[in-house]
């Protein structure tokens, strides 16, 4: 499950008396929460009213929506736990609109990169997202339904009511299965293409499949960062660390110049020519797949070089965003702010990757993982 954050003071959700409940009796899911209360109304749309704008759609209020089976999904568009919700977000979307199906993806910042609805609609352009998104800069949606997580996924009846819910990844044919029950309990008679099959449950997080590195905040967020520089973070300043004679596994160290940020660590060394030199920052893992999250340098595109184990990617090891040079050395294009897939490895095991920032403003600010079972998704 992506991290947790700090409820907001905000709206009470609504419980219904038990005479309101439907009957489930067809429908006993084992991964989602079954839940009953009158889903809360968007707010008044408007980035200066309520913090709030629409993508893909119109400004929606839950009331129009009535009549309709509703999905609500809160993500965020660095979030990987997210990312690998999207395939099935879409494939339900793709086979249920027509019969009354929607979501509401409701996207919620969590470093300062993911608040502006420039960058939000690049990644729903990115990801391919077909449904209405909510940029809910101010939390107000997620505040009125109490929400803690990235992602969280409410399900809403055709009459308003949420009727289930899953925190986290995972529930999927599940899900399915309830978008499939209630969709029927609004058009009774309603039958579904012999195509439609549901999946068996995948079980991304069994002991078979591995337990990777939990996610590593790099900059001094919430006393959770994992530099291990003796220096230590200094906030707001800039210093000149020096590498420590090893990194654990979980941590990170930097070596040059570089500022203490909470989002990150920002680069702040001196290049000419574009080429790395022995600055870096170093971090050690256990994972398959290895994500990070990265800012450009002062708004423009640059050059991070990236070695696995002391040695440059290959064809065999490298992330989808990592390119190799003339000269075979791996490198990835920071050209926008987002989260960058850097090592897909063949097996899980234990690594060290060192990242070469060559311009001074690059901010680093968190590393993600994936374990064996969570390769199988659009790496967009």
């Amino acid at each position: 499950m992506r991290k947790t954050l700090l409820l907001l003071a905000g709206l009470g959700i609504f419980l219904l008396p038990a005479a309101t409940v439907w009957a489930a009796q067809e429908f006993k899911p084992r991964e989602l929460k079954v839940t009953n209360f009158l889903a809360p109304e968007f707010p008044p749309p408007g980035d200066q009213i309520s913090g709030t704008t629409w993508i893909n759609s119109l400004p929606l209020t839950m009331r129009e929506l009535r009549g309709k089976v509703v999905l609500i999904d809160f993500w965020e568009y660095t979030c990987i736990n997210c990312i690998r919700t999207f395939p099935d977000n879409k494939k339900w979307y793709e086979r249920y609109h027509k019969y009354g199906f929607t979501i509401i993806g409701v996207h919620d910042p969590e470093f300062d990169i993911a608040y502006p609805v420039g960058n939000v609609a690049s990644a729903v352009k990115r990801f391919k997202l077909p449904y209405p998104i909510v940029v809910d800069d101010w939390f107000k949606i997620w505040t009125s339904y109490h929400n803690h997580t990235w992602p969280n996924r409410f399900l809403v009846d055709a009459k308003g009511i949420v009727r289930f819910n899953r925190d986290g990844e995972g529930g999927d044919a599940d899900f399915e299965r309830a978008i499939q029950y209630l969709l029927k309990q609004a058009h009774p008679g309603l039958e579904f293409p012999a195509s439609y099959t549901i999946p068996p449950e995948k079980i991304a997080f069994a002991a078979n499949c591995g337990i990777p590195t939990p996610e590593m905040y790099v900059g001094n967020w919430y006393d959770q960062g994992v530099l291990a520089n003796p220096e230590g973070y200094h906030n707001g300043k800039t210093i000149d660390y020096h590498l420590p004679a090893s990194v654990a596994d979980g941590r990170a160290a930097v070596s040059g110049e570089w500022k203490t940020d909470k989002n990150g660590m920002i680069y702040r060394g001196k290049h000419k020519g574009g080429e790395p030199t022995s600055d870096q920052l170093k971090m050690s893992y256990h994972a398959r797949e290895l994500y990070s999250v990265i800012n450009v340098s002062h708004g423009h595109p640059s050059r991070l070089y990236i070695q696995q184990d002391g040695k440059n990617l290959t064809a065999q090891n490298k992330g989808v965003d990592v390119q190799l040079d003339s000269a075979s050395r791996s490198y990835i294009e920071v050209d926008e702010p987002r989260m960058y897939y850097l090592v897909a490895n063949p097996s899980f095991r234990g690594h060290t990757v060192s990242l070469f920032p060559t311009q001074s403003g690059l901010t680093i600010n968190s590393f993600t993982f994936g374990n064996n079972c969570q390769t199988d998704f659009d790496h967009l």
